[in-house]
């Protein structure tokens, strides 16, 4: 009779175990589930992350479109001078904000307008590997740099405008 008592009992702290158990793992995707917003949340999340950095440039506006490959989050900055720092460091908000888009942006623009009158410098970078970089920390920034980041966008469009208009005219 003893042995049956505590066969039940083990039996039954078993089961409870085992509820316990099953609930926590239930539970563990939605614990460590990391969050997701829209793009007003994004938009919003951006203008705040850089405006707690230090010497951020000033931002004068932040866009959000899609492109014929996906979405792309771009930021334009006003710059006084032409620094790498100001590239790293709005490609960083970026990359730290944008990771938690419910739809995943396909690259990451920048645009810096200079104080000065000067023509605008354009930056873009995949943002998966921006993200690999700045967030997950996979590789160097000098192979970033090489191998993520484009520089002259801006003038690459251009250029294509002026082909276009070169082939109307004929």
């Amino acid at each position: 009779m003893f042995s049956f008592n505590l066969w039940y009992y083990l039996s039954q702290q078993t089961e409870k175990i085992m509820r316990i158990i099953t609930i926590v793992l239930l539970m563990l995707p939605i614990i460590t589930a990391k969050p997701i917003y829209g793009d007003k949340q994004i938009y919003s999340l951006l203008r705040k992350q850089c405006q707690k950095v230090t010497n951020f440039p000033e931002i004068l506006g932040i866009h959000i479109y899609n492109d014929k490959k996906g979405k792309v989050l771009q930021m334009d900055i006003e710059v006084k001078t032409n620094d790498n720092k100001n590239i790293i460091l709005a490609m960083q908000a970026m990359s730290q904000i944008g990771q938690y888009s419910k739809t995943q942006f396909h690259k990451f623009t920048i645009i810096e307008h200079y104080t000065e009158q000067k023509i605008p410098e354009g930056y873009e970078s995949d943002a998966e590997c921006a993200i690999d970089y700045f967030v997950r920390e996979k590789f160097s920034q000098s192979s970033w740099m090489k191998d993520c980041l484009n520089k002259s966008i801006l003038q690459r469009k251009i250029d294509n405008w002026s082909i276009l208009k070169n082939n109307s005219n004929q």
